[in-house]
C-alpha cells in the first residue's frame, strides 16, 4: 500500500469514528397514520447525550412537590412562573422551583393505586380530563404527603358556544355549538366569562396545590374564520358586524370574505385569525384575573393550524401566563414549539402528546398520535420530546396524555386492565428522575451539592403495634414482632408504629440527601398487599403505653395528608425499605421522627415485621440518613483559628476579614453553592437574604479556612 493511500485510510478512519462518537439519537421507524408508510425517526435519548453523565439518585431532589430541593427562590402560598438563570420554572407553593412533569385523563375508580403508580415513575403533576375535575385535591393529595398538582379548565368559549342563542336568538342551527365559529367579539362573550370566572375560579381562588386554569381547548383560531362568520351569520350578527369592520381596513367586501376571492391573502387571513385570539386572551384573562389573582393562566391548549400561526402564540404568549400547547401532528417539538423563534422567550406548557404501539390492535387506533411498532420506541418518543423541550429552557413541563388505554387506542401507559407498559414507562422514568441533572447540564449549573455523603444508621428508639378503636387498651410494646393487618372489622385491624431519636445531630438535618426506613418482613402469606408507611406528626407516644384507645382519641396518628411510600407486591420475607426523606427533612420535630405502618390490602392474615426487641439485631427496624458532608469543599474547617475570622458574626450590613495574609474570600451557601468572591477585607452584605452562609478564606500559603456566618 503506498503513502497516500495509507494517509487517505487513516483519514477516513478517524471520520468514521468521530462520526460514530458524535452520534447521540437512535433510528425508530414511525407513521403519522395507521395506512402511512413507515419513516426513520432520530429519538433523541438521555444514555446517549454527549458529555451527560446520570445520576441513580436523582429523585433525591425531589421536594413533596416533586420541584428541585436545591433550587428555592420567594414563596407565595401558590404555583407561579419565574426565570432563574436563563430558564422559566415552574416554583411551588414552597418556593421551590422545578418542572411539571404531569399526566392526563385520570380516572377516579382506583385514584389512590392509579397516582402511586405514576408518582412511582416520576411524575409530579395531574393534568386535564380527569374523570372527576377535584380527585386530585379530594381524593390523593388529602392523604398524602408527597402532592400532586392539578389544573382546572373554565371551557369560556366551548360552553359559551353552545348558549349563544340565549344572547343572539337569531344564531342559525349550524353555527350553534359549532367549534368552526369562533364568536369572542360578541359583547356578549365578555359577560359570560366574567359569570364564568366568578362561579368557577372564584371558589378555587384559595387552592393550594392548584397549578393553574386552562381557559378552555383547541379553538380552532384558523384561517377560516374570516369566510365562516361573514358567510354563515345573518346580517346585523355582532360577530359577523366585527369581521365586517376588519375586512373593510383591508380593503374587502362582504362578498370578498363569503367567496375567499384573489383580494384575500393567506396574510389577511391569518390577521384575523390573530385577531379573534387577541380578543379571546385579552378577554379571558380580564375574567380571571377579577376573581384570582393568584393562579396561573395557562391558556387554550393551542393545536394544529392556530399553533402554527406565530401572531396567535404571541397573543396567548402576551395575555397568559403560560402558554400550553397541545402536540401531535408532528413527531418532534424541534419541528415546531421548541424553536426559540416559537416560544419566544416566554413560559410554556406541552398540554398533550403521545404515541401509539400499532400492534396492540388491528385496526386503525383513534386520536392524532403517530404509530410504532413497540412500547421501548413509545417510551424513546417520549425520551425525545421531554429533552428537546427542556433543551428549549422555555418549557416549566409537559402532561402526557394519558393515564390508561381507550379501548380502540394504545393511547395510555397502562392498558384497559390497568398492567403498565413497563417497555415504554421504564424510560419515561429514566428521563423523569434525571430532570433537573438535565437541567443543570444545559443551564452549566451544578445547583446539587457535588460532594462527599456520609451515612447514619439509627435504630428505632421506640415502636409497638396496636388495634384501633376506643375499647382496645391492650399494649404491645414488648413484643418481639410488629403485626399489620387491614380488616373489614376494627377490631381486626393491626397497625405498627416506629420512632427514631436523632435529636443529638437534627443541626445536621440540613445536610440531609436521603432518609430510609428499613424493616424485615418475618412472616408472610405471599399474598400481594398494599404496605404503605405514613408519617405521624405527634411523636410524643411511649411503646409501653399506647394503645388503640389513645390512638383513637389523636386525629394526628390518622391517615392525613402523611403517606410517604409503600410496597404493593407479593410481599415476601425479607427486608422491606421505604423512601421517607421529605418527611425526615420537613417534620421532624425536635429531632424525632415517628411513622405508622398500615396495609390498605383487607386481608384476614397479618404480616410481621422485627421490632427492636427482636433477637437478630441485624432485623431490627433501622433509619438510614446519608447526609452531604457539612463541609462543601471537603476542606476540613480550621477550628479556634483567631488568625482569621469574620467580623463581627453574626452581621447584618458588612463583615470584616480577620487576617493578614487572606488573598480572596468566597461566600458560599449551605449547599456549597459559590455566590461571589473578592479580595476586599470589607464585604458588602445588604444584598444578602437573612440566615447562614460559609465563607472561605484562602491564604497566601494555599491554606483554606472556611467559617460560618450567620446574616441577621
Amino acid at each position: 500500500m503506498n503513502i497516500s493511500k495509507y494517509i487517505l485510510l487513516v483519514f477516513l478512519t478517524v471520520v468514521s469514528l468521530k462520526l460514530c462518537a458524535q452520534i447521540d439519537y437512535v433510528s425508530i421507524q414511525a407513521k403519522s397514520t395507521y395506512t402511512g408508510g413507515w419513516g426513520n425517526q432520530q429519538t433523541k435519548l438521555v444514555t446517549l447525550i454527549p458529555g451527560f453523565s446520570m445520576v441513580t439518585d436523582g429523585k433525591d431532589d425531589y421536594t413533596r412537590y416533586g420541584t428541585n430541593k436545591y433550587l428555592r427562590t420567594d414563596s407565595t402560598g401558590f404555583f407561579y412562573v419565574k426565570k432563574i438563570d436563563d430558564r422559566w420554572w415552574m416554583v411551588d407553593p414552597n418556593g421551590y422551583a422545578g418542572i411539571n412533569i404531569g399526566v392526563c385523563s385520570f380516572a377516579s375508580g382506583n385514584v389512590q393505586n392509579d397516582y402511586d403508580l405514576v408518582k412511582q415513575n416520576g411524575f409530579n403533576g395531574s393534568g386535564n380530563f380527569l374523570s372527576s375535575e377535584g380527585q386530585t385535591s379530594t381524593i390523593y393529595n388529602p392523604y398524602n404527603y408527597n402532592l400532586f398538582s392539578y389544573t382546572r379548565r373554565l371551557n369560556f368559549f366551548l360552553n359559551y358556544k353552545n348558549v349563544r342563542n340565549t344572547y343572539y336568538p337569531n344564531t342559525p342551527s349550524t353555527v350553534l355549538g359549532n367549534l368552526d365559529y369562533v364568536t369572542v367579539f360578541d359583547p356578549a362573550f365578555a359577560t359570560y366569562c366574567d359569570q364564568t370566572a366568578k362561579s368557577m375560579a372564584l371558589p378555587a381562588m384559595n387552592e393550594r396545590d392548584l397549578l393553574g386554569y386552562f381557559t378552555d381547548n383547541e379553538i380552532n383560531f384558523n384561517q377560516d374564520q374570516l369566510q365562516n362568520l361573514v358567510r354563515d351569520l345573518p346580517a346585523g350578527d355582532a360577530c359577523r358586524d366585527s369581521a365586517l369592520v376588519f375586512a373593510a381596513s383591508r380593503g374587502l367586501t362582504a362578498t370578498d370574505c363569503i367567496n375567499y376571492s384573489s383580494n384575500v391573502t393567506e396574510t389577511i387571513k391569518q390577521d384575523f385569525a390573530i385577531l379573534l385570539a387577541t380578543k379571546y386572551f385579552k378577554t379571558v384573562s380580564a375574567a380571571i384575573r377579577k376573581y384570582d389573582p393568584n393562579h396561573l393562566i395557562l391558556g387554550s391548549r393551542l393545536n394544529g393550524r392556530p399553533r402554527a400561526i406565530q401572531g396567535v402564540v404571541n397573543a396567548s404568549e402576551k395575555y397568559m401566563d403560560v402558554t400550553s400547547v397541545n402536540f401531535y401532528d408532528k413527531f418532534s417539538p424541534n419541528d415546531q414549539i421548541a424553536l426559540s423563534t416559537w416560544t419566544n422567550d416566554k413560559p410554556c406548557i406541552v398540554t398533550e402528546f403521545y404515541i401509539k404501539d400499532i400492534n396492540i390492535l388491528p385496526t386503525t387506533q383513534s386520536g392524532a398520535g403517530w404509530y410504532v411498532n413497540n412500547q421501548a420506541a413509545r417510551g424513546d418518543f417520549y425520551q425525545n420530546t421531554c429533552l428537546q423541550l427542556l433543551k428549549n429552557k422555555c418549557f416549566i413541563g409537559w402532561q402526557y396524555f394519558k393515564y390508561q388505554d381507550d379501548s380502540d387506542s394504545n393511547k395510555g401507559m397502562v392498558n384497559g386492565s390497568g398492567t403498565e407498559y413497563t417497555g415504554m414507562t421504564s424510560l419515561m422514568n429514566e428521563l423523569n428522575s434525571q430532570v433537573y441533572h438535565l437541567c443543570d447540564f444545559y443551564d452549566s449549573k451544578n445547583r446539587r451539592p457535588g460532594i462527599n455523603t456520609r451515612t447514619k444508621v439509627l435504630p428505632a428508639s421506640a415502636d409497638t403495634y396496636l388495634i384501633p378503636g376506643a375499647t382496645s387498651v391492650t399494649n404491645y410494646g414488648t413484643e418481639t414482632e410488629l403485626a399489620v393487618r387491614n380488616n373489614a372489622r376494627e377490631s381486626n385491624i393491626q397497625e405498627a408504629f416506629l420512632k427514631f431519636d436523632f435529636s443529638a445531630m437534627k443541626d445536621s438535618l440540613k445536610y440531609l440527601k436521603h432518609a430510609q426506613l428499613d424493616l424485615y418482613c418475618t412472616q408472610t402469606d405471599a399474598s400481594v398487599r398494599s404496605i404503605f408507611v405514613s408519617g405521624i406528626l405527634d411523636a410524643s407516644w411511649q411503646e409501653l403505653t399506647l394503645t388503640g384507645a389513645l390512638r383513637n382519641a389523636n386525629a394526628l396518628w390518622n391517615t392525613t395528608n402523611n403517606r410517604l411510600d409503600y410496597q404493593k407486591s407479593a410481599i415476601a420475607t425479607g427486608n422491606l425499605s421505604f423512601d421517607v426523606s421529605t418527611w425526615v427533612n420537613e417534620k421532624s420535630i425536635n429531632g424525632v421522627v415517628s411513622f405508622k405502618i398500615e396495609d390498605l390490602t383487607l386481608t384476614n392474615t397479618s404480616i410481621k415485621i422485627a421490632s427492636k426487641e427482636y433477637p437478630d439485631q441485624t432485623h431490627q427496624p433501622k433509619l438510614t440518613l446519608t447526609f452531604y458532608n457539612s463541609n462543601p469543599t471537603d476542606v476540613n474547617p480550621a477550628k479556634n483559628d483567631i488568625q482569621h475570622r469574620i467580623s463581627p458574626n453574626p452581621a447584618t450590613d458588612n463583615v470584616t476579614i480577620v487576617g493578614n495574609d487572606v488573598t480572596e474570600t468566597e461566600l458560599l451557601n449551605l449547599n456549597g453553592q459559590l455566590l461571589f468572591k473578592t479580595n476586599l477585607m470589607r464585604i458588602d452584605l445588604s444584598n444578602l437574604k437573612k440566615g447562614l452562609y460559609l465563607v472561605r478564606m484562602k491564604t497566601d500559603s494555599g491554606k483554606s479556612i472556611i467559617d460560618k456566618l450567620l446574616v441577621n
